[in-house]
């Protein structure tokens, strides 16, 4: 009877200070499908070339590992591409105005998934690979979606290089 009278209290105390936190936020990021076969597709697009393309290589990378679970060479360039792609997806940030993106959460969930495979050693499990397979998929839909339309349009470097009327104000 005194245990049940505890866990009654305790689960009435954590729902109402724990618990009611997460109102309104619990259906903030969705289940996206992961695909099958495992390849990078429009859907995914965040219309920044550099890293949609950077994506397309996550996607392979991964799908390398898959092939060629035994290869610790195969692994650390995937871990190496990930991680190479994240830090210019973070320098891409400074160019979102106002604080529009939350930066520190991003990096984060970049920094979550990298501390999760670090331990993991050859022949690479399936269970690893299933799990940053739908990390990715989740993380981009997610959250890399978040920034698309916050940053500034990148714009072609004109070749040859000189002064054209594409770099003349609008403003009259």
């Amino acid at each position: 009877r005194e245990v049940t009278t505890w866990a009654k209290d305790w689960l009435a105390q954590h729902i109402k200070n724990t618990d009611f936190a997460y109102r309104g936020k619990l259906f903030l990021r969705r289940h996206y499908v992961v695909p099958d076969p495992y390849v990078w597709d429009e859907s995914f697009l965040v219309n920044i070339k550099q890293l949609d393309d950077e994506h397309v290589g996550l996607f392979d990378a991964v799908r390398e590992v898959e092939a060629h679970r035994e290869d610790q060479a195969v692994w650390d360039k995937m871990v190496t591409l990930f991680n190479e792609h994240f830090r210019y997806e973070e320098g891409m940030f400074t160019t979102i105005l106002d604080n529009k993106h939350n930066i520190a959460e991003h990096r984060g969930r970049h920094l979550g998934i990298m501390n999760t495979v670090k331990g993991a050693t050859v022949p690479i499990t399936e269970e690893i690979t299933e799990f940053v397979k739908n990390w990715l998929a989740q993380h981009i839909k997610n959250t890399d979606f978040d920034y698309k339309g916050k940053m500034p349009e990148i714009f072609p470097v004109p070749e040859p290089y000189k002064w054209d009327r594409s770099f003349a104000s609008v403003l009259s």
